[in-house]
């Protein structure tokens, strides 16, 4: 079973009619909850929310931008801290949305195992309050995030001591290959922890748990797996998602060797490897038997900074990637311009790629004022251009992917 972590209370309103805009919410106290995946059970929580427009802000020098406050935010759930107090200015109304964008900063991939994935799921739960005032164009918010952790800090550097020692008795030198330590780090974890028959004792959702008392549920399996390969260097992340076999909560890893990451289980090959059986799950490409990701974790974006292999991992076989990851890094590619003036533009070839190319009267290329033109041609002769006008230019790329089509991202706009 895989613990789903309550991130917080404020996450909890996408399930409210509500909308979450401060701008129409003078005042309210709005009460949720999430499910329990232990007990099946709802834990209440409650979200308090006090906006005041056009207020006099004081000491305004102490909100910060996301990017600033979460950094800072980190440092203290880093810390273990019960009570985090966050203040920050946006632009945006939708407070949601805003501390939605906070957390991503605050569980951002770091290079400290402790920190990214690592610190997110060993947040057992947060309650947040909130209060906001306008001023100006910006909200001025505050954040007090109340937070429960799965281990104590204390706990968390016996953990970091006991993960150095078991790496430092591997004696892995300069010579020694990703691969390898990839494997020895996954069955010294299968060899030693058995996954828990209770989960009465939440610690057993820790990579504490796994490690130092040598019992875990997926959870600690895939945080364990997360922190050793970190401390070595290597890349990896939690994966969060639902066994396909049961429909339970489950979670796993994913591991890049080479230029792609793999899937990987340690918790169900750890069932097999204490029944002397051999692996199902070690490295394995994108379509991974059994497991179905939950979609944060499924989407275009996800897949061009996590590029996964197409098969499982072979020394013989030059890895491919994997249709999603092809999809996703044509997706993301911003075509570039070769030349361009008021006679002709031409494009960059892109392999077995067409053009959609738009020039316009005004910057923001509104559809009565601009021409679009969808051409298999790097060049094209622009016509009836009016002296002394300045137009702007653009243009993307569209390929044909399995049976769908797909256009890249739109090229800099260029003014002629």
């Amino acid at each position: 079973m895989y613990k789903k972590i309550v991130a917080c209370v404020l996450t909890l309103t996408m399930m409210l009619s509500v909308s979450p805009v401060l701008a129409k919410q003078k005042s309210e106290t709005v009460k949720s909850g999430t499910v329990n995946s232990i007990t099946n059970e709802y834990k209440k929580a409650t979200l308090k929310a006090n906006t005041k427009l056009n207020a006099s802000i004081s000491n305004k020098s102490a909100y910060k931008s996301i990017t600033e406050a979460g950094t800072t935010a980190r440092k203290q759930v880093y810390d273990h801290k019960g009570t985090v107090v966050v203040k920050l200015k946006s632009k945006s109304a939708e407070y949601q949305k805003v501390f939605e964008s906070l957390e991503k900063v605050i569980y951002a991939e770091t290079a400290s195992s402790s920190q990214g994935d690592f610190m997110k799921w060993d947040v057992d739960e947060t309650e947040t309050e909130f209060s906001a005032k306008k001023s100006g164009s910006y909200y001025y918010y505050t954040f007090t995030m109340h937070i429960d952790y799965l281990t104590t800090l204390s706990e968390r550097k016996k953990l970091d001591a006991k993960v150095d020692e078991v790496i430092s008795s591997f004696k892995f030198t300069n010579k020694t290959s990703t691969h390898e330590k990839i494997k020895k780090v996954y069955d010294y974890v299968c060899e030693n922890v058995s996954y828990a028959k209770s989960s009465s004792n939440e610690k057993v959702y820790s990579a504490y748990s796994a490690l130092i008392n040598k019992k875990a549920v997926c959870q600690g399996y895939a945080t364990l797996i997360y922190k050793m390969y970190r401390t070595l260097g290597i890349s990896t992340r939690v994966i969060a998602g639902n066994s396909s076999f049961s429909g339970d909560n489950h979670g796993w890893n994913i591991v890049k060797l080479g230029s792609y990451f793999y899937n990987i289980d340690a918790t169900w090959d750890s069932t097999l490897k204490h029944a002397n059986k051999s692996y199902n799950y070690f490295l394995k490409g994108d379509s991974f038997k059994g497991h179905t990701r939950w979609s944060e974790y499924n989407t275009y974006s996800f897949y061009y900074n996590y590029p996964m292999a197409a098969k499982a991992y072979s020394s013989k076989v030059a890895a491919k990637a994997c249709s999603k990851t092809k999809i996703a890094n044509f997706k993301n590619k911003k075509p570039k311009f070769k030349s361009v003036s008021r006679k002709k533009v031409v494009f960059k070839k892109i392999k077995n790629a067409t053009y959609q190319f738009k020039y316009s009267g005004v910057n923001n290329f509104k559809k009565k004022y601009t021409i679009t033109v969808n051409t298999k041609k790097t060049k094209y002769k622009l016509k009836k251009l009016r002296k002394g006008v300045t137009y702007w230019v653009k243009f993307r790329t569209r390929k044909k992917i399995g049976s769908k089509k797909y256009y890249s991202k739109w090229s800099a706009i260029k003014a002629i």
